[in-house]
């Protein structure tokens, strides 16, 4: 005979995995209301955590020492705890579907929802200290009190309260989201009048599990649906299937572990194949300098690149789009000689293009830019394609911005913007495996920082750090490092030594004239063995330097 207990745990175990994946189906999908899919994914995650804390529950129940008291003990709170939390999460689920958020906030049912969940978690909290629902024997198996009886019913209640709100608004919503709201009411509670009798399998947690799943299944078959229809509204069916296929394709380029620059790349290939279009292109708009930038662009073989031509266009040139893309959510050119006489016909026309595409891209309520294809000799009356694919590609050039950003910042300082201690560690360890020819190092340090800082404050001390860096990022912006609080390194590959020297002469008159003393070490070799070494000699020419100037300052 199989063990009960191990079948039991396995199934809580594969339940709640499968709550996990289902939330991460709904996270990853952004076809769905937000708001609904922020709940269900609560809903979804809440209910896994609580059919693995009961899995938890049945492990540990009976387990000899302090290990299996505390995890009994955490295990049964969680079961209790989550049952709530799920509870509230499809309060506000089923609130989201059947009302307006005006009714949510009017109606008494909705509240009172609310209300008893929060009661709900309260007691919960007291038993765990009360042993009001249950408690915890000496060797460490878990049996019920009077009380218990509460944790059915409040739940119950507030099952009843959103079962009336199903049948008094079920015309709001499909009848396969209702059936599977029912199921989520009606399963648990036919569960809990049997478990309240007879306890040994977890009924309860078992009927959530199934109801969810089968609330996820009618979720997605509804965002099926929705799309469906969408591309029914468009054109033939046909022609949708290969709308998705391609947009699988593109949307399989974007999440594959290729570089950003060359999924991105790939998936302008891949639009340019549907259109059958000379090329395609991403335009984002600059707001610092108000213009127009073409960052990636794919042509097709014997069609000419123009990236490097359509670089700063300003926003003005293009405010017909801009409006169109307000308006009908595209700009099309069917004929490109129809546009003759506006500020952009002949950069057009010297790119040889006479029929062109494109839609907005769209972040937050605003247009950060534009997706185009140029020439579309198929499929061009449609826009669907391009139009689905803006939100992938918005996300994934935010999520590149956030990348260059998170990287510029790990290796860059904050107050003077030179490379930090990380980058030139890095340039040390890469230094170890490469044969170095004509490198020049210096060692720079700010003299009198530390009086500065007493004497004037920490601001006026930060002023001579980011004067410093500024004088030497007008000479050699990419080899510069803030090692320290005030002392910079220098750092130059394959340069020769008066070229070196007088770089570093000209960082030093830079940093006079903006009164700062420093104290500089400077090295030059021709083929170094170690650059470490280099760099010691350098830090303690500076040295010596500093010691000098103290002395001439009669501070030694």
């Amino acid at each position: 005979m199989p063990d009960m207990k191990f079948i039991q745990v396995a199934i809580l175990v594969w339940g709640g995995a499968f709550c996990l994946i289902m939330a991460l189906c709904m996270f990853l999908s952004s076809n769905y209301n937000r708001e609904k899919r922020r709940y269900f994914i609560l809903m979804e995650s809440s209910t896994a955590i609580l059919l693995l804390m009961d899995a938890a529950a049945y492990i540990f129940r009976g387990y000899p020492g302090s290990v299996g008291s505390v995890m009994v003990h955490v295990s049964n709170f969680f079961v209790f705890f989550m049952s709530e939390i799920v509870l509230i999460c499809f309060h506000t689920y089923a609130g989201i579907y059947l009302l307006t958020q005006k009714e949510r906030r009017a109606l008494l049912r909705v509240k009172a929802g609310y209300i008893i969940a929060c009661v709900g978690i309260v007691l919960v909290i007291i038993s765990q200290f009360t042993n009001l629902y249950y408690y915890i024997d000496a060797d460490n198996y878990y049996h019920r009190m009077p009380m218990y009886i509460l944790s059915f019913m409040l739940p119950v209640v507030c099952m009843i309260i959103d079962f009336t709100l199903l049948i008094q608004y079920r015309k709001r919503v499909s009848r396969m989201m209702l059936v599977s709201m029912l199921l989520y009411i009606l399963l648990p509670v036919i569960a809990a009048g049997i478990q309240s009798f007879w306890y040994g399998i977890s009924l309860i947690n078992f009927s959530i599990g199934i109801s969810m799943i089968f609330m996820f299944i009618v979720a997605m078959a509804e965002m099926n649906q929705e799309m469906y229809f969408l591309m029914r509204r468009d054109g033939k069916m046909k022609e949708r299937l290969e709308i998705a296929t391609v947009l699988n394709r593109c949307v399989g380029e974007l999440l594959s572990e290729k570089e950003d620059d060359t999924a991105i790349h790939n998936l302008l290939g891949i639009i340019s194949e549907y259109f059958n279009g000379d090329r395609s292109y991403i335009v984002e708009i600059n707001e610092e300098k108000q213009v127009f930038v073409n960052t990636y662009e794919y042509a097709v073989n014997g069609i000419t690149e123009e990236k490097n031509n359509l670089q700063e266009i300003p926003l003005d040139m293009l405010d017909i789009w801009m409006d169109s893309f307000r308006k009908n959510g595209l700009y099309y050119i069917a004929d490109l000689e129809t546009e003759k006489g506006q500020p952009y016909y002949e950069t057009l026309k010297m790119q040889d293009i006479t029929r062109l595409l494109t839609v907005p891209l769209n972040s937050e309520g605003k247009i950060i830019g534009f997706l185009g294809v140029d020439n579309p000799r198929l499929h061009y009356e449609d826009h669907t394609l391009l139009s689905s694919l803006q939100y992938f590609l918005t996300d994934s050039l935010k999520a590149k911005k956030q990348k260059e950003q998170l990287r510029y910042m790990s290796y860059r300082d904050m107050l003077t913007t030179l490379y930090n201690r990380n980058k030139y560690i890095q340039v040390l360890d890469n230094s170890q495996v490469e044969v170095l020819s004509k490198v020049g190092v210096a060692y720079i340090d700010i003299n009198g920082l530390k009086q500065t800082n007493d004497s004037y404050g920490h601001e006026a001390g930060d002023q001579l750090i980011i004067n410093t860096g500024r004088s030497i990022i007008e000479v050699l912006p990419e080899n510069a490092y803030r090692v320290g609080g005030d002392e910079f390194v220098i750092i130059c590959f394959n340069i020769e030594e008066d070229i070196f020297r007088k770089k570093i002469q000209r960082i030093c008159e830079n940093i006079v004239e903006k009164n700062v003393s420093v104290s500089v070490g400077r090295v030059w070799e021709e083929a170094p063995a170690d650059l470490e070494v280099m760099l010691k000699r350098a830090d303690d020419l500076m040295y010596t330097e500093k010691k000098r100037y103290y002395k001439n300052q009669d501070i030694f």
